[in-house]
């Protein structure tokens, strides 16, 4: 059987929202994984996403889009590994010697 490809993403988001809208904005970023409000004001935020996979990235920008007052999420910058960041770690790593 083929093994699975794993990736791992690494996303900023630019959301305009109405200024009321900031409460629900928070309490739906606090509920998707990997993803945090890095900077805001009244009426815009910046959402940084880390995540394994397209869907989960997907899917935090739809909580996103699904906030009432949302009125736009654009995807800024998009980065994509191959591997989540300890496996990526753990492969680049030297073999250690046991001490002793």
């Amino acid at each position: 059987m083929a093994e699975r490809i794993r990736e791992w993403h690494v996303a900023s988001l630019v959301v305009r929202h109405a200024s009321d809208a900031a409460p629900a904005l928070a309490e739906a970023v606090a509920s998707v994984p990997g993803l945090e409000i890095a900077i805001h004001d009244a009426t815009r935020s910046v959402l940084l996403q880390e995540c394994e996979g397209t869907d989960a990235l997907m899917h935090g920008i739809g909580q996103v889009e699904s906030v009432p007052g949302v009125l736009a999420v654009n995807l800024v910058y998009h980065h994509v590994e191959a591997a989540p960041p300890d496996e990526a770690v753990a492969a680049a790593a030297p073999a250690q010697e046991p001490s002793g």
